[in-house]
């Protein structure tokens, strides 16, 4: 009976320790959980930190980047309503066939002119092909960075119709027809072909064009700047 009642402890004793173990077991299975959902916080705090950084980085070029190109457009944006006058007094000399008027030449050779954008875009094609865009998690705000550079495809067209335009005539016209050695003489002379009045229309839009493309440009990387300067004052 004794021995019965011995076998007896001894079973309760070993269920007690088995228990014990495998309440300390579970523990320590919670605990390495508790650890490993605390490095990822501090991992995912950590990424999320230097993402921040990074985008702050690129609002910086960005910014940095769009006034590049606002200097520009306004510059080359000037240069075309210069143009434009001097295509408007030369059509005005033509409309009243003032052939002889001593600023013909002159007039001639600014309208012979062209400047085009070349813009700066370096800091947006890394934003863009890297895949740091998804760093910008607000969509309208992508699409904010987005558009001013998409304003210089447009520009991109009417450049190029501007040159294909100039091209034409150059090749067509100008170097069968124009005396360099007297320009005075040359200028009264070929003022009056059609091809050359012609011409000068064709470049008065064309520069109306290039004119409203840049204008809407720098009003694009303007709004821009304003979005950067709103989520600065925010952080």
């Amino acid at each position: 009976m004794i021995k019965f009642f011995r076998h007896i402890r001894y079973n309760l004793m070993e269920q007690n320790k088995t228990g014990k173990y495998l309440k300390y077991a579970i523990g320590e299975i919670v605990l390495v959980i508790i650890g490993i959902l605390i490095a990822l916080a501090i991992n995912e705090n950590v990424k999320a930190n230097n993402n921040l950084e990074l985008r702050n980085a690129y609002i910086t070029q960005l910014d940095d980047e769009a006034n590049r190109n606002i200097d520009r457009l306004n510059e080359i944006n000037d240069f075309t309503i210069e143009i434009l006058k001097e295509v408007d007094t030369v059509l005005k000399i033509l409309y009243t066939k003032d052939y002889d008027n001593p600023k013909l030449p002159t007039k001639l050779d600014r309208l012979m002119q062209s400047n085009y954008l070349n813009p700066t875009t370096v800091t947006y094609e890394n934003l863009k092909f890297s895949g740091d865009l998804k760093l910008f998690n607000d969509l309208n705000l992508r699409n904010s960075i987005s558009e001013p550079y998409e304003t210089f495809n447009n520009i991109k067209v009417v450049e190029d119709l501007d040159y294909v335009g100039f091209k034409d005539f150059y090749e067509n016209f100008l170097i069968s027809n124009v005396s360099f050695w007297d320009m005075n003489l040359t200028a009264k002379s070929y003022a009056q072909e059609i091809h050359f009045q012609n011409y000068v229309l064709a470049r008065r839009v064309s520069l109306n064009l290039n004119k409203d493309a840049y204008e809407n440009s720098i009003d694009s990387f303007n709004k821009l700047k304003t979005i950067f300067s709103e989520l600065e004052n925010d952080n």
